[in-house]
């Protein structure tokens, strides 16, 4: 029997919740302080790092909008206002709570594009999430990320994989490459072949994390087909010691388990304020919500999480900045986080044994950054390593799951390496405005997976003509399958390169007119080795193992165009044109005489086309953006079975079109100063364009809606933030839609279809006091049941995963 579990809050935090908020509540008087320029929200001036922009980052050329704009000399680090993030920031601090003045809504300073200017400027949809505001709502990872961001979803096996993420409803297959790539900085890091480990940093000392919408092919290649997440950490200061801190306790009342996560950051300058460093360091503990009602365990999905980075940058002149950047995260899942039902019951009763996962990665970088007297100088090289390991308790497929008879396991390596050199036109007053570069990178992956009987059933003798087949596990699966009977093994040993020269060109015609005409010219290579083994296998190849070797060379042109009218300051619109592509590879799949699978899979493209307004009324305090576009994908990588169901690969098939829109509103009202609403919807329809037939032997025809691609996402965010004294109180409210999609293209089971609300609460101190901020968040506050994935296997049965359940974030942070 599961005992049903009482929310409890540890008397620590409780402790602080009772002395802080009082202390607030006393303070009196209007904030004194506070009453500065409301355009912009500002924070300490941060350096650009050689993960995130150019040298040029302390300038920009946006001449026309210079008076009316925040100075760019700030990085990404010192952004303001999100122009589309999600939830709305609290409005700045103001002298007085009541107004008929409007209320500015700031500007926003990206280097998406690989150079520093407004968001708004960028002819392409771009959202923004500062850092600061994660931390404040005790965000952890990219599931809460993407919640935030209409037109983006994520769905996840639940067995500690890399999560995919959908853009506009261009989705992968758990078993296939990203469609939507990720970047630290200007880092790449997504493995372009059959990814197992996902940059997820936690956001804490994250300066934003942008979602860039489209294809980003011509400045960042095959790892973004149709969009990116990338994330910028902020950059060491030269100004002096600063340090913070915080902690937070997270729990699901009445649902899962509770657990605590903590963090700091130290920045010092050194040499002469000449160089600095700056160090960040974390451990989450996030609780679990399922159920094994078969061994009585509770909360087996808990996962624990680390991660360290540091940062080293010197500037031996003001025209050359060095820095130094090393980071790795660790994360282990005790067991799989799905249940065995759709009847909103957070539990399962068919796995006898767990299910754990872990994962690793390392990345290290060196960036060179100069102004030269005709051009900005940025040099990136780059180094990484991950790895990944999951046990996967198969018993589901053996006596209805009741005997732990069958298990897989898969241990996963890649280390790589990337150069960039680009050339960026020094800031002027000239009408033109370029970009060049070029680019290498090279991984090499090595995947073993394997299935046998499980090591701890009883002792059982082997006949000697089944000795050979005694499994021989890869050193990473030694432990787990060592003595077993070896079922099957693949193991893929795969190297992928891409070499690629990018550049763009910007010419301004008159006062209202920009055209930008871009591309990049690329050639990859993706080759290796796939072996196999084990008794399935052998039987289908006169009980010998097999190999075979393939590769597949490619080359390319990724173009993209955009027109962008901008008669006023407060009125501009654009059209753009751009193309992105994936990776093809060998299969990582054996092909024998019954699978009949194809030995490479070849890439896939899409061109994207996006007519977008972006305007300012009353004042600028009123935001309305919007952005229409039209997608066509052709020959997209499908995950199918083969015809014996022994072997997953990767195939190209039919094309998609898909079309949609997005809106964003964001209000000010002068009537009450602290207010702010902010609404966004995303439409999308992707649908094939041609008939293929799908794994199960099913036609699929044209006009069948793609998986993973809502029709529908809304979000919106009311939000109030006002001084007392010289402190800040503020709260905001969030309400998010996501209407019911396919999970596969055959379509046997609807996700998503589900509602959230969010409630956040929080006080911080008076700037640069000691005291402590604090903010109290209460997310999914009607318990709802949404489904994020569900999986139907012909022998595993079926896997629901179920989005997280009510949850109490109390969080309490400092700075000094």
């Amino acid at each position: 029997m599961i005992e049903t579990r009482k929310p409890h809050l540890p008397a620590a935090l409780l402790a602080i919740l009772l002395f802080v908020a009082p202390a607030a509540a006393r303070a009196q008087d209007a904030h004194a302080t506070a009453a500065s320029n409301p355009t912009t929200e500002t924070s300490p001036t941060t350096e650009s790092t050689g993960t995130s922009a150019a040298p040029s980052v302390q300038q920009t050329d946006q001449a026309a909008d210079q008076a009316a704009e925040p100075s760019p000399a700030a990085t990404a680090g010192d952004e303001p206002l999100p122009v589309i993030a999600l939830p709305a920031d609290p409005p700045p601090a103001v002298a007085s709570t009541s107004s008929d003045a409007p209320q500015p809504i700031a500007e926003v300073i990206v280097t998406a594009t690989k150079r520093a200017e407004p968001v708004r400027n960028i002819p392409a949809t771009i959202a923004v999430l500062k850092g600061a505001d994660l931390e404040r709502e005790g965000v952890q990872d990219i599931d809460q990320i993407v919640t935030r961001v209409p037109g983006v979803n994520l769905t996840d096996d639940g067995q500690g994989q890399a999560k995919r993420v959908t853009i506009r409803g261009i989705s992968a297959d758990v078993n296939a490459n990203f469609t939507t790539g990720t970047l630290l900085g200007d880092i790449p890091f997504s493995d372009p072949f059959v990814p197992k480990v996902q940059l997820d940093p936690n956001p804490f000392d994250m300066a934003t994390v942008e979602v860039l919408k489209g294809p980003q092919g011509t400045l960042f290649g095959g790892s973004g087909l149709n969009g990116l997440i990338r994330y910028v950490p902020e950059a060491p200061q030269f100004d002096g010691f600063h340090a913070k801190y915080y902690t937070q306790y997270s729990a699901y009342p009445g649902n899962g388990g509770d657990g605590w996560s903590y963090g700091a950051m130290v920045n010092a300058p050194f040499a002469d304020d000449t160089a600095a460093v700056r160090l960040m360091g974390f451990h989450r503990q996030a609780p679990g919500f399922i159920d094994n009602s078969f061994t009585g365990e509770r909360d087996v999905n808990s996962l624990t999480q680390y991660g360290l980075r540091g940062i080293v940058a010197w500037k031996p002149s003001e025209d050359w900045k060095i820095s130094l950047l090393g980071t790795t995260q660790k994360t282990t899942q005790d067991d799989v986080a799905f249940a065995d039902n759709r009847d909103g019951k957070l539990q399962r009763g068919n796995t006898p044994r767990p299910s754990p996962s872990e994962s690793i990665y390392s990345l290290g970088n060196i960036a060179v950054e100069g102004s030269l007297p005709w051009a900005d100088l940025v040099s990136q090289t780059s180094v990484f390593k991950k790895q990944f390991d999951v046990f996967i308790d198969s018993s589901r497929i053996a006596l209805g799951g009741h005997v732990p008879l069958l298990s897989a396991v898969d241990h996963s390596q890649s280390h790589g390496f990337s150069q960039e050199l680009r050339l960026l036109s020094a800031p002027s007053d000239s009408p033109w405005k370029w970009l060049v570069g070029a680019f290498y990178f090279d991984t090499r992956l090595k995947d073993c997976a394997e299935a046998g009987a499980a090591e701890d059933l009883p002792g059982l003798p082997v006949p000697s003509v089944l000795e050979g087949l005694l499994a021989n596990p890869c050193p990473g699966n030694a432990n787990k399958l060592q003595g077993s009977l070896d079922i099957a093994q693949l193991l893929g040993d795969v190297d992928v390169r891409e070499e690629a020269l990018f550049g763009e060109l910007t010419r301004a015609l008159g006062d209202d007119w920009d055209v930008t005409v871009g591309a990049r010219g690329y050639r990859t290579k993706s080759g290796g080795t796939v072996s196999t083994a084990g008794l399935l296998y052998s039987a289908q190849n006169a009980g010998f193992p097999a190999h075979h070797d393939a590769d597949v060379s490619e080359n390319g042109l990724s173009p993209k165009a955009s027109v962008v009218f901008h008669p006023t300051r407060d009125f501009r619109t654009y059209f753009t044109v751009s193309r992105g592509f994936r990776f093809g590879g060998p299969q990582l799949g054996a092909s024998t005489p019954t699978t009949n699978v194809p030995a490479v899979y070849k890439s896939d493209s899409l061109w994207n086309y996006e007519l977008g307004l972006r305007s300012d009324w009353l004042d600028r305090s009123l935001r309305l953006d919007a952005s229409a576009y039209f997608i066509d994908w052709k020959n997209p990588q499908v995950a199918q079975i083969s015809n014996d169901s022994l072997v997953t690969f990767i195939d190209n098939v039919g094309g998609v079109k898909g079309r949609g829109v997005d809106l964003s509103l964001r209000y000010a009202p002068p009537f009450l100063r602290g207010l702010s609403l902010e609404t966004m919807v995303a439409f999308n329809r992707t649908e094939t364009t041609a008939s293929f037939d799908s794994a199960s032997g099913q036609t699929i025809p044209p006009g069948s809606r793609w998986p993973l691609s809502p029709h529908w996402q809304t979000s919106t965010t009311l939000a109030y933030a006002f001084p007392v004294d010289d402190w800040l109180l503020g709260a905001s409210l969030r309400h998010t839609y996501i209407s019911k999609a396919c999970n596969t293209i055959e379509c046997t089971a609807q996700v998503f279809g589900y509602r959230t609300l969010d409630l956040n609460l929080f006080v911080n101190g008076p700037d640069g006091s000691f005291w402590p901020q604090l903010s109290l968040s209460l997310n999914n506050l009607t318990d709802e049941r949404g489904y994020s994935n569900i999986t139907i296997s012909p022998t595993l049965g079926e896997s629901v995963n179920y989005i997280a359940p009510r949850a109490i974030v109390l969080r309490l942070g400092g700075n000094f």
